[in-house]
């Protein structure tokens, strides 16, 4: 399943891919699979375990453009997110409006609600 491409810059052609078979969504290069984020499907929650992305890559902010289209398309399949991969926690605290794909009850657990995050602040503050 094709989840979206897109042109990051003028100089390359991106698309993210969801490969269902090897349970990861794939980003994708001018056709070259740079990047995937592995995933499991447990009882209606899809659980973001691990984003490999190529080194050569890593300072691209491609990272951000593939987790944010994983979250878009888990959003549009109205699917609940268990964001256990740390790259992935880290985009959700720079784009709150994610949050809500993470059950309530759950949003404790990864640190995510705004008093875990007012907390953080404060701490390094002081």
């Amino acid at each position: 399943m094709d989840v979206r491409s897109s042109a990051t810059s003028p100089k390359l052609r991106t698309a993210v891919r969801d490969n269902m078979k090897l349970s990861r969504f794939e980003l994708y290069v001018d056709g070259e699979n740079v990047g995937h984020l592995q995933y499991e499907t447990r009882q209606g929650q899809v659980w973001l375990l691990h984003t490999t992305l190529e080194q050569r890559f890593k300072r691209s902010r491609l990272d951000s453009y593939f987790i944010g289209n994983v979250l878009e398309n888990l959003h549009r399949r109205r699917l609940a997110v268990m964001p256990f991969c740390p790259v992935v926690r880290g985009y959700l605290v720079g784009h709150p409006q994610w949050a809500a794909l993470i059950p309530a009850s759950e949003r404790s657990r990864f640190r995510l609600t705004p008093a875990a995050k007012a907390r953080k602040t404060r701490s390094r503050a002081s």
